[in-house]
């Protein structure tokens, strides 16, 4: 199981900065948190988390000290405290059309690995992904979301297999993790390591990329 868990994290941050270093030994054990969250949920029907009025005061009072920090999509279908068994305060979730990776995301993640001390970092995609449909169909839309479609049509490119487009635009988002310093002095200081997914929305299951030993 330990392995598992060194190749996924391996996997990311690979991906992430091109290097592993692995001396963050609480992403492993986040990281064994969400497997066995979503193990979970595939064979449950409710989430079982304490969410009181009890929780929310202790929260409101003494802060939030979240886990992970989960990217995802906006998907309606894709909602990551259900996914992986999680309650009130312990997933620090950033969700946006197509688990698109922005300024805004990046200094999101920033402020929850340096100020909350969160030590793994999932980028989260999903299937049949409506962003990733519109951008393999050359489908033109106006508005900022015309802007959400450039970037992931950047990151698949002329891709026409649904899953391979899943998967090509999922680690576009997980390497532009690399372009924050911050990320990457916290990543060499030891203190974060980066995952990435894929969540099947007829199924439950979360593939994590790397579980399976591929390049």
């Amino acid at each position: 199981m330990r392995k598992l868990y060194n190749d996924i994290l391996t996997f990311g941050n690979e991906t992430v900065f091109g290097e592993h270093i692995a001396v963050c030994e609480g992403a492993a054990v986040m990281l064994h948190r969400l497997v066995k969250g979503n193990r979970e949920y595939q064979i449950a029907d409710q989430n079982p988390s304490m969410m009181t009025q009890n929780r929310r005061t202790y929260m409101a009072e003494l802060g939030q000290t979240p886990c992970a920090v989960v990217v995802c999509c906006a998907d309606s279908r894709v909602p990551a405290e259900h996914i992986f068994h999680a309650g009130l305060g312990e997933l620090f979730v950033i969700r946006n059309a197509g688990n698109v990776m922005g300024t805004y995301d990046l200094g999101s993640i920033e402020y929850a690995v340096e100020h909350l001390n969160v030590q793994l970092v999932l980028i989260m995609g999903h299937t049949n992904c409506g962003a990733v449909g519109s951008a393999m169909m050359n489908e033109v839309w106006s508005g900022a979301l015309a802007e959400v479609l450039k970037e992931v049509g950047l990151a698949i490119g002329d891709e026409r297999d649904p899953r391979e487009a899943e998967r090509k635009n999922l680690i576009h988002s997980m390497k532009r993790l690399g372009e924050s310093e911050i990320l990457r002095e916290l990543h060499q200081e030891g203190k974060v390591e980066f995952a990435g997914a894929i969540y099947d929305i007829r199924t439950g299951k979360v593939e994590f990329l790397g579980e399976n030993g591929e390049e």
